[in-house]
Parts: structure tokens; C-alpha cells; sequence
């Protein structure tokens, strides 16, 4: 864990204490352990967990909009993975998944603020985005068809960000056409157009 910082007390409340004011962080956001002293006291290395930080954030979020949801999260070499469970999941599926990528995007902003450097947060429901990414593909395919067929574009959305990489994705190495999101903020549109001849 990156990030370690050693802090000192006479007891070891007061190290916590001591370490969660250095790093700006709550007791339940510490990962810590005892390190010998060479003064008479109690000395710790302690940093900022960012799965504490993010089951504290969920928790928390899900507790105050009443939502029967859970999340078991699990850093991985690559990412932070939450996979998400609860009979109010819905909510956050609907829409193509809207709640869903609003919630990582959310999460991911929290991680930036506290931290200097952390792995991405990805957010799941029981393969629900790899579904979402078959259909995003299929509908990507058929929005190129329909531009090659009318030799004019095609917008789809609006599309939060995980949704529309998903098109770039499926269309990009397409010889035919070419993909732009247009738009401000969170959800944009994504415009298929025939490719332009140089």
C-alpha cells in the first residue's frame, strides 16, 4: 500500500488519532500496523485504504437513499472491483446502466480527491455491463449499417462515458465510419458518420 507515513503516540488511540489527522482520514479508512519505537510510546505506519474508503462511500450512499443494496469490493492488479447486489439494484441498472456508471464515476472522484494515485474503480452487477456491452455492440453495428446506408450520420444516446466507449470500441477499427461523442457533462450523444475520403 502506497502512501505509508509513520506517526506516534503514548498510546495507541493517540497514534490513530495522530494518523488520522496527518492524512485527513477517518479511523474506518486506516490500514495500519505497530512498528517498534525507539521512544517510550507507540509508533504505527499507517495510510489511507482506498477499499475502506469506497465500502464506507457505498455503504453510507446506499444507507441514506434507503436502498437495500451491498457492495463487496476486492483490489486486483489492475482495479478496484465492486460487484454489487440488493433487491433495489434496479435503480441503478435502469437506463442502460446510468446509476450504475453514475455511482463509479462518483466513486473514482472520491479516490482522486484522497489519494495521489489509485488503481480505477469498476462497478458490477452480476455481468450486467458485460450484457450492456453485447447490446452497445450490436446497436453500434447497426448505427453504422444504417449511416453507410444513408450516406449520412447517426446519433445515438445520450450515453454516459462506460456506454459510449463501448461504441468507439465496436466501431473503431470499421473502415466505413467514424465516431464522435458531441455534448456537454456526464452524458453525451455518440454520432456515426460515413468515413471521409482523403
Amino acid at each position: 500500500m502506497t502512501g505509508r507515513k509513520t506517526f506516534h503516540g503514548p498510546t495507541l488511540d493517540e497514534a490513530l488519532s495522530a494518523a488520522c489527522d496527518g492524512l485527513g482520514a477517518r479511523l474506518e479508512e486506516l490500514h495500519y500496523e505497530v512498528v517498534p519505537d525507539d521512544e517510550s510510546g507507540v509508533a504505527i505506519h499507517a495510510a489511507v485504504d482506498p477499499v475502506a474508503v469506497l465500502g464506507l462511500f457505498l455503504s453510507e450512499s446506499f444507507r441514506a437513499g434507503e436502498l437495500d443494496i451491498t457492495a463487496r469490493l476486492e483490489q486486483r492488479a489492475d482495479a478496484l472491483v465492486g460487484e454489487l447486489a440488493g433487491s433495489d439494484l434496479h435503480i441503478l441498472t435502469a437506463s442502460g446502466g446510468r446509476g450504475l456508471d453514475a455511482f463509479q464515476y462518483l466513486c473514482n472522484r472520491v479516490l482522486n480527491r484522497r489519494l495521489s494515485a489509485h488503481l480505477p474503480v469498476h462497478l458490477d452487477s452480476d455481468g450486467f455491463k458485460e450484457r450492456r456491452a453485447l447490446k452497445l455492440q450490436d446497436r453500434a453495428e447497426a448505427a453504422a449499417d444504417e449511416a453507410l446506408r444513408r450516406g449520412a450520420p447517426v446519433t445515438l444516446g445520450p450515453l454516459t462515458p462506460a456506454a459510449r466507449r463501448e461504441i468507439h470500441l465496436a466501431l473503431a477499427d470499421d473502415p466505413g465510419v467514424e465516431t464522435e461523442s458531441d455534448g456537454d457533462g456526464f452524458l453525451k450523444r455518440i454520432v456515426i458518420r460515413p468515413r471521409r475520403r482523403r
